[in-house]
């Protein structure tokens, strides 16, 4: 395993073996920074192949220490030193809230999110390809300037945006709950009729306040624990005890899958296809 200079192994490698070879000006990289993690995978751009996934984490107590975190991080990477055919970045788990376009004011998009959130300095937007809404979103200066100077040109999202661009692509007909599950995030989509009918993020300290928060978001919408179907994405597996306390209230559980129009690496094989759903949904959302 490469770690560079730095302190912070990643938690995940899955790496060729000879990456020196590696022709990254013909590669997309994608990159999701996170407040406790950033994650970054190439594509190989002449065999429309992903290549290489590498997954840091870290613990911060703050935003000053997130960002020095992922300078670090960055700064040690000798991939991430190397020219890219194209780039792509989003920021996962930050203020963020739908509007509708027809009543979204650009001059009024920092009071919209103040709503119901606490606002850094910096307020971006998205406008969803599928629906007809502005995601509005906020990153501290520093963190985005550390980020702009990392990756001069990259596009950047909001990974609400991809999330939600990529389950409207599938086309999904019947009504479903997918939630993504992170280390101390739950987002939650519902899709019916290749709709969004719901969206909400939630921080979660225990598996308990999970399984709250999606309890309660199906009571709300009416949904049967019995009948709907919940789809899992990311950090969550099987012989998890989340998984199994999700289990004894929602019987109808599968798991999500990368998008299956792209080709992955053999190196790849042994990740599980609904992990990292937004990441590798990139390419084709960005």
């Amino acid at each position: 395993m490469e770690t560079g200079a730095n302190n912070i192994a990643p938690k995940v490698n899955y790496s060729p073996s000879k990456i020196d070879n590696l022709l990254t000006e013909k590669c997309h990289l994608s990159v999701e920074v996170g407040a406790n993690h950033i994650v970054y995978t190439l594509f190989d751009t002449l065999n429309l192949t992903y290549v290489l996934l590498r997954d840091f984490h870290f613990e911060a107590k703050n935003i000053e220490e997130v960002t020095n975190k992922v300078n670090e991080i960055i700064d040690h990477e000798s991939l991430l030193q190397r020219s890219f055919y194209s780039s792509s970045l989003t920021f996962a788990n930050f203020p963020s809230t739908l509007v509708p376009t027809t009543f979204y004011k650009e001059e009024e998009k920092r009071k919209i999110l103040a709503f119901n959130h606490e606002v850094y300095d910096e307020v971006l937007t998205d406008q969803l390809q599928y629906m007809e809404a502005v995601n509005i979103y906020s990153i501290p200066s520093y963190l985005l300037d550390t980020i702009r100077n990392a990756f001069p040109n990259t596009q950047i999202k909001c990974s609400s945006t991809i999330l939600i661009e990529q389950l409207l692509f599938q086309d999904e007909k019947k009504e479903k709950v997918f939630a993504s599950v992170k280390k101390d995030m739950l987002e939650i989509c519902v899709i019916e009729d290749n709709k969004l009918a719901f969206h909400n993020c939630f921080k979660c300290e225990a598996k308990e306040d999970l399984l709250y928060y999606l309890l309660f978001t199906m009571e709300q919408l009416g949904l049967s624990e019995e009948e709907t179907d919940l789809v899992l994405l990311d950090d969550i597996l099987t012989s998890d005890d989340t998984y199994q306390l999700l289990y004894e209230y929602v019987k109808n559980i599968s798991f999500g899958n990368r998008p299956n129009n792209l080709k992955y690496a053999k190196q790849l094989e042994g990740l599980k296809t609904h992990k990292y759903f937004c990441l590798f949904s990139q390419l084709l959302c960005a």
